[in-house]
């Protein structure tokens, strides 16, 4: 993935779990995906599959769409 839109993605997931109020312990959790992959998705360090962002959608109770509208 492209580095300009891992940065947006992980922009997107700080600021979504902000408004949510969760940690990243927490997110890892719900979304079923290690913590420190997290970490790194978080700061634009690791690639990302589509099944885990589909799982991060799922945690914050979102359609994959309405996660990756940035």
């Amino acid at each position: 993935m492209d580095k300009c839109l891992l940065e947006k993605l992980a922009k997107r997931i700080k600021e979504l779990r902000k408004l949510h109020k969760i940690t990243q312990d927490e997110l890892s959790y719900r979304a079923k995906i290690g913590r420190s992959t997290l970490g790194n998705i978080e700061i634009a360090q690791n690639d990302v599959t589509f099944s885990k962002l589909n799982s991060i959608a799922k945690a914050f109770d979102l359609s994959l769409s309405e996660f990756l509208n940035f």
